[in-house]
């Protein structure tokens, strides 16, 4: 079976962006556009009154350090699982 391009649309920090992704890749961008929004949500609230790009950093700092402590470990399905609960309850808090 042939893996083919997917054209999808994600929201981030509600700007769209349109990719062209193969279509098995496709729940791991969504993944990853959710964890990068939950990030960018939770840092705008640590740094209100603060720049966008100083919060889009320490965000982008964030994920990236998680990235790496979780592919060092040898522990990556743990650390995944951590995440998708922590994003389940930053959602949650943010519905209120």
């Amino acid at each position: 079976m042939e893996d083919r391009d997917l054209g999808i649309n994600l929201i981030i920090d509600g700007i769209s962006y349109p990719l062209t992704v193969k279509a098995s890749e496709e729940p791991y961008y969504r993944q990853a556009a959710r964890m990068v929004n939950n990030t960018l949500s939770l840092y705008k609230e640590l740094f209100t009154g603060e720049e966008g790009v100083r919060v889009v950093t320490m965000a982008a700092l964030d994920i990236a350090f998680n990235a790496i402590k979780g592919g060092n470990d040898g522990n990556s399905a743990e650390v995944m699982r951590k995440i998708s609960e922590l994003t389940r309850l930053v959602e949650n808090t943010l519905k209120g």
